[in-house]
């Protein structure tokens, strides 16, 4: 980084006054929100999954109850056969009961039962009731299968089975009738499940599936009567959970399994690139049945309360952030704007405008700093105007010795008065058309003021010499550029600034005096101010030769360029001429115009342009060259 450059800031009191009403508001709001809805959350996960658990047990005793009516019903029909069982033969009151048709009365006081039949465990035949079955090759099954188990003094109850002239689902039961100790016949009855079908139904909605499922995982009834019956559902995770939790069951009290039960998440795949996730619960119906009651239902709608609460609190934590952002800027804008302006204020007063004033109308401490601020940039304005007026003093005085030095010069050489000047003059025409900044331009101009100082050193009869120097006179006069360099050392700074153009009596191929270098070794002022002074030379009258015209002096130093002269300067310095920057007229001004021609003219910029330029007035403080006159 420059020296003199200020190092950027990162950063603004804005944004750190909205992130501390941030991290002070949003921050709390928002971890009270999350942990509010986690809490939330928790609590209605436990309170969904006792929902679920209470609706299963729910429909499985529902389910019990009315399952063990149908065996009490058809447990008291065979109850009733069997008093006076052996009063006369069991085939006689079979035939009793045909003729009278005795079992239509079990059928017209039961809404479940659909069939009813007693058979002789003997002949397998007897009376019964109720609708056709021949046609029905499953049920038939069934009841063979209950009639032979009847006929070893057990009861049964069938797994679920769909009555096609009903399309609904129905079981077969079959109880023994016993007669001394003997089973005399078997109580075969068909009753249907639809009740409990009404049960899921109505248990069922919007919010839950519910359905019941045998043993086997097929389907008993279903909250949707879309849903086929007897379908096998142990594509659902959640039924092969319950048939694997219901055969880890032992048989319990009474011979009854005790019930197994659980809530668990699942997933329904009907469609692998959209799953839907599941909470469900399952119960076995206390039975020995085996069957089970499914309850479950979306984790969208399960946690519906939930989520809706997350999204309600992230909306108001979002209003929230968005009203306390805009408030937060409109009145963080009231301490970061009159900062900024203060700020602003300061790099304009930074970058020289020391006028710079801010008006911040507050009455809080920002408000007193900008009073002080005004105070200090009017303080800082009246300092920079005193050291401006010293330092034109400076140059005055400084200009006035390397004035008087040149003077002294000419006073010695009456033939070159003016010389000094017009060589300044033709070396920063020169300088320009190298391209070099009016900063260097000064340094060459300064150059050619002082190039001849150490002549200063040289006897008057040598100097003011009308004829030819001797050898012996002429090496003493090519000591001028070393006296200079002498005389130069009392002012360190005017040495380091101008003091290479003494080495204008070198050239470019090494047969120049004092130190006889060669090319890019001759510093460049020394270059320049070489081609300068000889033009100077050839352009003015002397004892020992007449004036040559311009043309005539550039042709000259052409030919020379590249042996004695820099063929850089040399074209720069033709340039000068054709533009019209070097001309006699402007020479002449050069010379009798009492020093003051005004440089910035060169690149079309006024005089007061250069000492208005930020630093400019400090700058011409330490001993240099004036920017404003030669």
């Amino acid at each position: 980084m420059a020296q003199g450059q200020p190092r950027p800031r990162r950063g603004r009191i804005l944004f750190s006054i909205l992130l501390l009403l941030f991290a002070v508001g949003v921050v709390p709001l928002g971890y009270v929100s999350w942990d509010l809805v986690s809490r939330s959350r928790t609590s209605i996960e436990i309170t969904q999954q006792e929902w679920q658990l209470d609706k299963a047990r729910l429909i499985s005793t529902q389910v019990a109850i009315y399952v063990d009516g149908l065996r009490s019903q058809v447990a008291a029909i065979a109850r009733t056969l069997e008093l006076d069982a052996e009063a006369a033969s069991f085939g006689a009151r079979l035939a009793r009961i045909a003729d009278q048709k005795a079992l239509d009365r079990y059928l017209k006081d039961s809404d479940s039962l659909v069939y009813v039949t007693v058979r002789d465990a003997t002949s397998g035949v007897g009376p019964w009731s109720g609708l056709d079955l021949q046609g029905e090759a499953k049920l038939q099954e069934q009841l063979y299968e209950a009639f032979q188990r009847g006929q070893h003094g057990s009861a049964m109850i069938s797994v679920p089975i769909v009555l096609g002239s009903l399309q609904e689902p129905v079981v077969v039961l079959g109880e023994p009738v016993l007669a001394g100790g003997r089973v005399a016949g078997v109580v075969l009855a068909v009753a249907s499940l639809q009740p409990i079908r009404q049960i899921t139904s109505a248990t069922g909605g919007r919010l839950f599936e519910v359905y019941v499922v045998d043993n086997r995982g097929r389907l008993v009834a279903h909250s949707d009567p879309k849903q086929p019956l007897a379908a096998d559902m142990t594509g659902a995770e959640i039924v092969r959970i319950f048939l694997r939790a219901s055969e880890d069951q032992r048989p319990g009290a009474g011979g009854r399994r005790s019930g197994a039960s659980g809530t668990t998440p699942f997933d329904i795949v009907d469609d692998p690139q959209h799953p839907r996730h599941m909470l469900g619960t399952y119960m076995r119906v206390p039975d020995d049945s085996g069957w089970g009651v499914i309850v479950q239902s979306d984790v969208d709608t399960a946690y519906f309360t939930a989520i809706d609460l997350k999204r309600k609190s992230l909306r108001v934590v979002a209003v929230v952030t968005a009203l306390a952002g805009v408030l937060g800027f409109l009145f963080a804008g009231q301490i970061s704007r009159p900062v900024q302006k203060l700020a602003e204020g300061a790099r304009r007063l930074a970058g020289g405008a020391y006028g710079t004033r801010v008006a911040v109308h507050s009455r809080n401490e920002v408000g007193v700093l900008a009073d002080a601020f005004n105070q200090m940039g009017e303080e800082i304005q009246k300092a920079i105007e005193e050291i401006r007026r010293r330092a034109e003093e400076n140059k005055e005085l400084f200009m006035g010795s390397i004035r008087m030095l040149a003077n002294a010069i000419d006073e010695k050489d009456p033939y070159t008065r003016g010389h000094s000047e017009r060589v300044a003059y033709y070396s920063a025409c020169t300088a320009k058309h190298l391209g070099m900044s009016p900063d260097e331009v000064e340094r060459v101009h300064l150059s050619g003021i002082i190039h001849d100082v150490g002549k200063i050193g040289i006897e008057d009869k040598i100097l003011r010499k009308a004829a030819a120097l001797t050898d012996e006179e002429y090496e003493i006069m090519k000591q001028h550029p070393t006296k200079g360099e002498h005389i130069l050392e009392a002012v360190p700074l005017l040495k380091d600034k101008a003091g290479e153009g003494l080495m204008h009596h070198e050239n470019v191929d090494g047969s120049g005096y004092p130190r006889g270098l060669r090319g890019d070794d001759i510093p460049l002022l020394g270059r320049i101010v070489s081609v300068a002074d000889a033009f100077d030379a050839m352009t003015t009258d002397r004892p020992y030769s007449k004036a040559m015209t311009f043309e005539a002096a550039i042709a000259r130093l052409k030919f020379l360029a590249g042996k004695k002269f820099d063929l850089p300067c040399v074209e720069a310095f033709e340039r000068a001429f054709l533009t019209g920057d070097v001309s006699p007229a402007k020479a002449r001004r050069a010379s009798v115009a009492s020093r003051h021609f005004d440089l910035n003219s060169l690149f079309g910029e006024p005089a007061a342009a250069a000492a208005a330029s930020p630093g400019g007035a400090v700058a011409a403080a330490a001993p240099g060259p004036p920017p404003t006159s030669v």
